[in-house]
């Protein structure tokens, strides 16, 4: 059935007014509210935490010992959650240490190799040299090209051939247009897959399928992707979770989401009435499974896979590492036989991304005609730094700060001291570095933190009183207007000075850029601008990882459909499938706006400030989130009060209403769930309600926070009552 005539049928039935029962049906009302980013975001951290406290000796994980699915998983998780696997260790083992080795052992089916490939790039490693194994090339080689199946094992089969496709989309490798026929020809007649050839159709099955063959570019239209909807749309229980398969009616939170991923990837909008019940989203269901220790069914692989569906992300999971290799292997086709990339600001710029990547600069593989991309820097310097203005800070910075990185000496370098000769450039009465740009201005500050010197405090200030009303920084002194390039690196720049005087600074800054983002999370470099541009973007993430705001609003957001982006993705949307940045996602550009993207993107991707996994803080005192409202099946209200910290477990929350006039009720003790108390009222139908709920804790309830306030009119029932199977 057409995906549209299937929802519109959908949200009719929901209108009826009396309905047959067990017949499953969807409202076209709007829920009250949700669980916001906020919630979703301090569901994971709770996750994740709980994750890193079951780290095994050996940098793996699972509940009898490690193994390398359950790992996969654990590294897949951290991924989604935008944090850095490999950070995660126990003994100094990560979990990438323990899956280097097991690489003989789980490459002996097609399947275990690509969830080590997808774990690999979602860690930030390079699938084609992991810890010296070429994982790539063991995949390919378990693909029969008669057939269009990879396979090398009896137990290959569905799985298997899904995460193939993901794992070659998601490192540049082309995908055999047959192994998609495959993949196809094995849905079955309900819409769904199963485990095998054949087998009868199961949720992760169906879900794997579906990202795998959106991944691969299929359309959401295509009738292979709205058959395989139809089928999670049959598994769909009335707690708004997901079965294992469509003869089951119990949810569970591992199916529950597999299938928000794979809806996700295939365009479907989660947040909408169509995979609501009783105005409960998935998300909702999947929230109400967790622990209160944050844990899920207190099951490491269980927990690792719910995570990933908390934070809306489907397979693959892209790695910046890869990306930024990737990058640098389209840059080198660009390096000219003078061992350079056109002018001095390209090249130094080429050269702090090769050096930033882990690459030598200096070394063969940078080599052209005998001479090395460092030694065409500083052949190239001297012409570069003589600039018309003879006031070079921003072209000696860019040099310096490459040199630094190349593991050069900036103090020898080009006949020069390049450190003493951007120190003679500052002005202690201005307190500037370059007497009519900022940008060349902040430049100079990240590089002499780059090459370990003292910034004068007078440079920070000068920089600081810049800072405009709106919260960004203009690229010259004393303009009006602001742009998101001298924000982002005025930002890096205030930070390598030692911090902002007030955090009032970094955080106007940071709401700035928020203000400018556009909804797919790229950033342009005006305000006037219609649509993102990569350089931008790449400043953007650089200044608010200087910032410390890696996880919260600039960089990380929720998108209507119920996913939560990141600028991230926005900033690899800009990346051809040769390795190459374009500027602009309409105008591709030349071969210069190229090269500037690229290095540019690679800065971001290689940014040495990117953070290091902090596990959440543990904390006994109760933080209370924002109360809200959601109806539930029939006339009744279920009222959610999120709560964070608690990690002793004895707070507690209760709640109080009154319709109209009428009295208070008594105060009502709130069940405690996971990560929330929740408490149902059956309340009237046309009638407004105020509510109390009050939090309590021995051990502190946030300020502000204890009591809080909620008023709602009671709408009509959300399914009709012969509908009627789940009460909340």
């Amino acid at each position: 059935m057409n995906s549209a005539i299937r929802k519109g049928l959908a949200l009719l039935t929901a209108l009826l007014l009396t309905a047959t029962p067990g017949v499953r049906t969807r409202t076209a009302e709007a829920a009250l509210s949700g669980p916001e980013i906020s919630d979703r975001l301090r569901a994971t951290d709770k996750a994740l935490r709980w994750l890193d406290a079951q780290q095994n000796v050996d940098g793996g994980f699972g509940d009898g010992g490690s193994d390398p699915l359950t790992t996969c998983e654990v590294i897949l998780a951290f991924g989604s959650a935008y944090e850095e696997p490999d950070t995660v260790q126990e003994s100094g083992n990560s979990p990438l240490d323990y899956l280097a080795t097991q690489v003989v052992s789980y490459t002996n089916s097609a399947e275990g190799t690509a969830r080590l490939v997808l774990a690999v790039v979602a860690g930030n490693e390079d699938p084609n040299d992991f810890r010296g194994s070429n994982l790539i090339s063991f995949l390919t080689g378990y693909y029969e090209s008669s057939t269009g199946q990879y396979t090398h094992a009896a137990s290959d089969g569905i799985a298997a051939q899904a995460l193939a496709l993901l794992a070659l989309e998601i490192s540049f490798e082309a995908v055999p247009p047959d192994a998609v026929i495959w993949l196809k020809n094995q849905q079955n007649p309900d819409g769904g897959w199963g485990p095998d050839q054949g087998q009868a159709s199961d949720t992760e099955s169906t879900a794997l399928a579906l990202q795998a063959l959106a991944a691969v570019g299929e359309s959401p239209v295509s009738n292979p992707l709205q058959e395989g909807i139809a089928y999670l749309e049959e598994c769909q229980t009335q707690d708004a979770g997901f079965a294992t398969s469509a003869s089951l009616n119990t949810s569970d939170p591992t199916s529950t989401a597999r299938a928000i991923q794979a809806l996700l990837a295939a365009g479907e909008n989660l947040l909408s009435p169509v995979w609501s019940q009783c105005l409960r989203t998935p998300f909702d269901a999947l929230m109400d499974y967790q622990l209160g220790d944050g844990s899920f069914e207190s099951a490491t692989l269980v927990t690792a896979a719910s995570t990933p569906g908390l934070m809306g992300r489907p397979l693959p999971l892209p790695g910046r590492r890869l990306a930024a290799l990737k990058a640098l292997e389209w840059l080198g086709t660009q390096q000219q036989s003078d061992g350079g990339f056109g002018n001095g600001g390209i090249t130094a710029d080429a050269v702090y991304a090769i050096a930033l990547t882990g690459q030598n600069p200096d070394g063969l593989d940078w080599t052209k005609d005998d001479t090395s991309a460092l030694d065409a820097l500083e052949a190239e310097t001297p012409g570069y730094i003589a600039v018309p203005d003879g006031e070079p800070a921003g072209e000696l910075s860019k040099v310096t700060r490459a040199v630094q990185q190349a593991g050069g000496d900036p103090g020898s370098f080009a006949g020069m001291d390049l450190i003493y000769e951007l120190g003679a450039l500052y002005n202690p009465g201005t307190g500037q570095y370059h007497p009519f740009k900022v940008y060349s201005h902040d430049l100079a500050l990240v590089a002499i933190h780059a090459v370990g010197e003292i910034i004068p405090s007078g440079a920070v200030s000068a920089l600081e009183s810049a800072q405009l009303d709106a919260g960004g920084w203009s690229w010259g002194w004393g303009f009006t207007s602001a742009d998101v390039d001298s924000t982002g690196l005025s930002m890096q720049a205030i930070v390598a000075g030692g911090g902002p005087s007030s955090p009032s600074i970094t955080e106007d800054a940071a709401g700035f850029l928020e203000g400018l983002r556009f909804p797919g999370g790229g950033y342009p470099d005006l305000a006037t601008r219609p649509e993102p541009n990569c350089d931008s973007t790449s400043l953007a993430i650089q200044g608010l990882l200087a910032s410390g705001k890696y996880r919260q609003q600039p960089l990380l957001f929720a998108l209507e459909t119920g996913a939560l982006g990141s600028s991230w993705d926005a900033l690899l949307a800009f990346q051809e499938d040769t390795g190459s940045f374009v500027p602009r996602a309409s105008v591709p550009g030349d071969l210069l706006n190229r090269l500037l993207a690229t290095v540019e993107a690679v800065h971001a991707l290689a940014s040495p400030l990117y953070p290091a996994y902090q596990p959440l803080a543990e904390g006994d005192p109760t933080a209370a989130g924002s109360v809200y409202g959601r109806l539930t099946c029939g006339s009744g209200l279920g009222v959610v009060a999120p709560y964070s910290g608690d990690d002793d477990n004895d707070g507690s929350a209760s709640l109080r209403y009154a319709a109209g006039e009428t009295s208070w009720s008594g105060w009502i003790e709130m069940d405690k769930g996971g990560l929330h108390y929740v408490e149902l009222l059956d309340l009237e139908v046309g009638t407004e309600y105020e509510l109390e709920v009050s939090y309590a804790d021995p051990d502190g309830v946030s300020a502000g926070q204890e009591t809080q306030s909620l008023s709602l009119y009671m709408g009509k029932a959300c399914i009709p009552f012969a509908a009627r199977s789940y009460s909340g």
